[in-house]
């Protein structure tokens, strides 16, 4: 299956019809807010950095409605691993009020998949970079 190729854009609206697709994201010239489409039982994507540098923009996803929250977690992964601070982390949705997933600055192996159960968007992966990521 071809991957989607995401342009270097400052919003990236993910179309229902990508389900199952790996979405490839560029080294960006600004912060993406990334909205998802509306939750469908069995929706799946797939969000990988595929830059050629370390990034210095954020991704910021959101679901497209507050009520569709964001459950489960993902593996943080500092990549100052020599510095001083947390070299290995797991990140958590707190499952009450979580329709924002930002993710600072991702480097080379971040990878995140979201799956939807018909309610919530499931959240599982990899997140490598110098900055904790969030859910809000």
């Amino acid at each position: 299956m071809r991957p989607v190729a995401v342009t270097d854009a400052a919003t990236y609206s993910v179309l229902a019809k990508n389900s199952g697709k790996l979405h490839a994201f560029p080294d960006l010239t600004a912060d993406c807010t990334i909205t998802l489409p509306t939750v469908e039982d069995g929706l799946k994507f797939e969000f990988m950095y595929a830059g050629a540098a370390a990034d210095a923009q954020d991704w910021i996803i959101v679901t497209s409605a507050t009520t569709e929250l964001f459950k489960g977690g993902i593996v943080f992964h500092d990549e100052n691993i020599g510095g001083a601070g947390i070299e290995v982390l797991a990140v958590y949705a707190d499952f009450s009020n979580d329709d924002t997933f930002t993710i600072l600055t991702p480097q080379v192996g971040t990878r995140v998949t979201f799956t939807s159960d018909g309610t919530s968007w499931l959240t599982n992966g990899t997140v490598i970079s110098d900055t904790v990521p969030t859910f809000a």
